[in-house]
């Protein structure tokens, strides 16, 4: 009996405390909590949130400018309050879920006077997330179970502003990622869309570059279509020629000089397949390709020294 009583009374004053902060409202005819709701205005209301904001109490904040945003979300002040809420995220250090109320903003409210600084901080907030440490455990990267973050935010700004600064350096860098992921035909695509879509871009000679690398990746996996190869070879010597004395010229050289030794390679190897199959008219075909379109390679040579000996 004493313990029904004591539910009973725990129960009162559950109950009674929750009640405490509902109103009925003879206007509207329902019930309202004072605690949830907004002020009468939006004006007062996104006054009443920034002051939270500027105390840097970005929690109690964040609270104050949804509640804007339910009673007044046709308001010019609501697109204010959705921007705010971004930078309250951000004061917490929580990016990603900035990321989401900047990319609710530029969805939502499209025409906010905030736009191009939300489009700055997206990026930023990408960059934040593509410097990071890469993940992993036990020696295997967590990125390869769950989308990189910069991913998704670097496609989506090159999605919402493609005719803006930021869209070809956000598809560059989304390239960059699948490449570290060796994701390369997605790279692939994306290299493909900086070079096809932003000629004029700086980041042009870069998508570049880095296009022809994840071709000579690709045609490391055709035995017998060298087309990858092709555009790679292709790809360096246009970017040599533009960019001469660029930093990564070097780099660039010294990565055709590995891509032709391994067509070399695939070649000579192909006449020694003939070779050993006694067809020698199809060996000397394939080593004195070696020779003609890989003269500067080491297979050249030995290929030339198995001319010598099947004469």
């Amino acid at each position: 009996m004493r313990r029904l009583a004591f539910f009973f009374l725990l129960y009162f004053f559950i109950s009674s405390s929750s009640y405490a902060f509902w109103i009925w409202s003879p206007k509207t005819q329902k019930w309202k909590n004072p605690q949830l709701a907004s002020l009468a205005t939006p004006q007062l209301q996104l006054r009443k949130a920034l002051k939270f904001f500027e105390k840097k109490k970005y929690k109690r904040a964040l609270k104050e400018f949804r509640k804007l945003i339910n009673q007044f979300p046709d308001s010019f002040d609501a697109s204010e309050a959705q921007y705010y809420i971004g930078r309250c995220w951000e004061g917490l250090k929580r990016y990603y879920k900035a990321f989401l109320a900047y990319h609710k903003l530029v969805t939502t409210y499209p025409n906010s006077k905030r736009i191009q600084e939300v489009l700055e901080r997206e990026y930023k907030i990408g960059e934040y997330f593509l410097n990071q440490p890469s993940k992993s455990f036990l020696g295997i990267s967590l990125y390869e179970f769950a989308e990189h973050p910069s991913l998704e935010i670097f496609r989506k700004i090159a999605e919402d502003f493609p005719y803006s600064r930021y869209a070809p350096a956000s598809l560059y860098k989304v390239g960059i990622i699948l490449m570290e992921l060796r994701r390369w035909e997605e790279a692939e695509e994306v290299f493909r869309k900086v070079v096809d879509n932003y000629p004029e871009s700086k980041w042009y000679d870069l998508a570049k570059f880095q296009l022809s690398r994840v071709c000579t990746k690709l045609s490391y996996g055709s035995d017998y279509d060298d087309t990858y190869y092709q555009e790679a070879e292709k790809g360096f010597e246009d970017f040599l020629k533009r960019n001469p004395q660029a930093d990564i010229s070097q780099k660039a050289k010294k990565i055709l000089k590995q891509v032709r030794e391994e067509q070399a390679k695939k070649y000579f190897e192909i006449a020694q397949f003939y070779e050993k199959q006694k067809k020698k008219e199809s060996a000397v075909i394939y080593y004195k390709l070696v020779i003609e379109k890989f003269p500067h390679t080491t297979y050249a040579e030995r290929a030339k020294k198995r001319l010598q000996e099947l004469k």
